[in-house]
């Protein structure tokens, strides 16, 4: 137990500084590159992360799923991640080869050099072995490792990108800072392994799972990625760096859902390994009471101060912001919703089709609001599309299982919250509305709207008798006696 709530801190640490980063970087970006430099970048990065996705496959959830059956003996763990590796090795080469015929056909013609500075982007998933050693709970390391990335990434970004031109300078920082991170993995990774001869029969039986797992990596890509490229087609290349930075938001926010759901999609595999079925019930229930909590308190937050925010972070080229930050902050209250269900129960319980249909329907949801709302709407159509995507694989997700798990309870005991998320919201809004866009409005939209939060959360949860609140008393009491 100790070491879980060690990863989770470690995980939770490392998203406050992936949220730490862009706070730095972004600001000075969005002033250098403004809209139109943002949204080339963006649309160069999201054709390129398509080459990796299917370089990949599903091998992230997957691999991490895989290994972590795997890890208490040497040799099982040899030969699977090497039979895994192998067989991501084959269809790495395979996209690399096809990214740089497509950049000779189409993406150097309409793109120029920023598209061919994304190759070490797609050349990255050949090295990719993160899966390993989340698969082995090596947290601690993981997180030291991609600390000092992005360190250097950010350094060498207020160096070298100096002007509207320099599109071509941020992407190749930021492809290779991702490629060096991989590269760097592998000597920690071969003390860990012994080589072993690829069994070619049991490299390409990875194909199948890999593959069923991938449908939903490329659905939930459509209103990750190809929204992006939709909007270029529908709107205009401005509109795109508007997105850019509303989507940023939203995934510095999902970020730290998604670091505690990486955390505990291995300790959940193990579990479910050894059948211990009540113990996974009971870090759901956890989950869904203080991750949801969690994930409240920063959808309306980012709400509230939205309009202010978009202003003063990222200059008054990206005013029209605002709104989209606003609507788009719904979307974290159903990915936090969609990510616990995902990642403590549906793929440690190998229930890859609920999931996979999942996020199928979240894209065709997405695509049909698109193409209702970004001919219209610009870059705020996109957004409109990607709450509505959420929402859909939430929703089917949920009702897939609704006989298996008490979400009534679930969602009673948020209610509370979510009243307490509206007046912190209330709060905010008043405040920026009197104030203005000045970054004093912000600091005290922040602290206020926090206190507010944080301060009558406590009291209904010493009033509910929250067994976290309680055990915390214990605990103070013990130290005190």
């Amino acid at each position: 137990m100790n070491r879980l709530k060690m990863n989770v801190l470690y995980n939770v640490v490392y998203q406050v500084l992936i949220l730490i980063v862009p706070f730095i970087t972004t600001p000075y970006v969005s002033r250098i590159l403004l809209s139109e430099g943002l949204g080339t970048y963006s649309i160069t990065t999201s054709i390129a992360k398509y080459f990796w996705m299917f370089a990949l496959l599903g091998m992230t959830n997957y691999g991490n799923r895989t290994i972590s059956k795997a890890r208490d003996d040497r040799k099982t763990l040899s030969y699977t991640f090497w039979n895994l590796f192998y067989f991501q090795a084959l269809t790495s080469a395979v996209m690399t080869v096809l990214y740089i015929a497509y950049l000779g056909a189409y993406g150097m013609p309409k793109y120029n050099i920023v598209a061919l500075c994304q190759i070490p982007y797609v050349l990255s998933a050949l090295f990719e072995v993160s899966w390993f050693f989340y698969g082995t709970e090596q947290f601690r390391f993981m997180v030291l490792r991609n600390t000092a990335i992005k360190i250097l990434t950010t350094v060498a970004i207020f160096i070298f990108v100096k002007d509207q031109g320099d599109v071509w300078v941020y992407a190749l920082i930021n492809a290779f800072s991702l490629l060096m991170g991989q590269v760097c993995l592998w000597p920690f990774l071969l003390k860990q392994v012994d080589w072993v001869k690829p069994d070619w029969k049991t490299v390409f039986s990875h194909f199948k799972p890999n593959l069923v797992l991938f449908v939903s990596v490329v659905a939930v890509s459509i209103y990750t990625l190809m929204d992006k490229i939709m909007i270029e087609l529908l709107s205009t290349r401005s509109e795109v760096g508007y997105y850019e930075n509303t989507e940023k938001m939203m995934t510095m926010a999902n970020g730290i859902v998604g670091a505690i759901g990486s955390v505990m999609l291995p300790r959940i595999s193990y579990l479910m390994g050894r059948n211990d079925g009540q113990s996974v019930k009971n870090y759901l229930a956890k989950s869904m009471r203080y991750i949801m909590m969690l994930a409240i308190g920063i959808s309306f937050g980012l709400a509230g101060i939205a309009n202010e925010f978009s202003v003063v972070f990222f200059g008054e080229d990206f005013t029209a912001c605002g709104s989209m930050i606003m609507v788009i902050s719904l979307a974290v209250l159903f990915y936090s919703w969609e990510n616990i269900l995902r990642t403590q129960y549906l793929l440690p319980g190998n229930r890859d089709g609920i999931f996979v249909r999942g996020t199928v329907y979240a894209a065709v949801t997405n695509v049909i609001l698109n193409g209702i709302f970004i001919p219209k709407l610009g870059a705020l159509g996109a957004v409109i599309g990607t709450v509505g995507a959420q929402i859909a694989a939430a929703g089917y997700q949920s009702i897939s299982v609704r006989r298996e798990l008490p979400f009534l309870s679930y969602i009673k005991g948020l209610l509370p919250t979510i009243l307490i998320g509206v007046l912190m919201f209330t709060y905010c809004r008043a405040i920026g509305n009197r104030m203005g866009s000045h970054v004093y409005t912000i600091g005290i939209q922040v602290i206020g709207g926090a206190a507010i939060f944080c301060l009558l959360n406590l009291i209904y949860m010493l009033l509910a008798k929250d067994t976290l609140v309680n055990d915390i008393l214990k605990k103070i009491r013990r130290k005190r006696s």
